[in-house]
């Protein structure tokens, strides 16, 4: 699944300009989301205990928060 969000860094972080409806579906399902977002790249999103969202576009945090496609599951069979 592949979705779009259109953020845009400020000073205080990245604020959310399109796409707020289909990333809280998205956060409905996972604490934390990785989607693409023009100008940008890929960025993790993640809903904090208190409700909060807190992003970031460091490749790292990207990496270890990315989930497999789905159809692309690897079998031992």
């Amino acid at each position: 699944m592949s979705v779009e969000i259109i953020v845009r860094e400020t000073k205080t972080g990245l604020e959310i300009i399109s796409g707020r409806r289909r990333l809280d579906a998205l956060l409905a399902l996972r604490d934390e989301v990785v989607v693409m977002s023009p100008g940008i790249g890929e960025v993790v999103i993640a809903r904090l205990p208190d409700g909060r969202l807190q992003a970031s576009a460091n490749p790292e945090h990207v990496a270890l928060f990315r989930q497999p496609e789905l159809g692309t599951k690897k079998t031992f069979a």
